[in-house]
């Protein structure tokens, strides 16, 4: 008897296991989600400021584009506090140099060799310098004008 409520006891804990990985599984592609919003938020910000300043090249940036500006802004607050969060619950956070995700505890950057600098410290240079975005601008295959410095390593 003491068998079956052992294995009872096993089959328990692993369904909880599971059921805990599922529910993270579920957070990140839901952040994942929310991610690819925002950034479609800032790209279409991005053309409309860029076609309006076109159209009008010779217009003061800070009284006609506020709107935009202000768009872009929250955006890249937002994708960079889902980032993060996606980090947390998968365990990662990203390397400085290189951009790839490496364990949360790693000392070294696995892709790149890179020392990986200690959580507290980098929160605090965040925090002072706020969240350090890279644009690029694409093809014209490519209607997206936004791409992090990471996005070879999404997905």
């Amino acid at each position: 008897m003491a068998f079956l409520d052992e294995l009872g006891k096993v089959i328990s804990d692993k369904s909880k296991e599971a059921a805990n990985k599922v529910k993270d599984i579920t957070g990140v592609i839901q952040l994942k989600s929310k991610l690819s919003s925002e950034k479609e938020k800032v790209n279409k910000a991005y053309i409309s400021l860029g076609k309006a300043y076109y159209d009008r090249h010779e217009a003061s940036l800070e009284d006609e584009y506020a709107d935009e500006f202000k768009t872009i802004q929250a955006g890249i607050i937002k994708i960079a506090v889902l980032e993060d969060e996606i980090a947390e619950l998968e365990g990662t956070r990203v390397c400085a140099e290189c951009g790839a995700k490496v364990e949360k505890d790693a000392l070294y950057c696995s892709k790149c060799g890179a020392p990986m600098e200690d959580k507290t410290a980098g929160a605090e240079e965040e925090d002072s310098k706020g969240p350090e975005v890279e644009f690029t601008v694409h093809g014209e295959a490519d209607e997206s004008i936004f791409a992090e410095e990471d996005s070879e390593n999404e997905e």
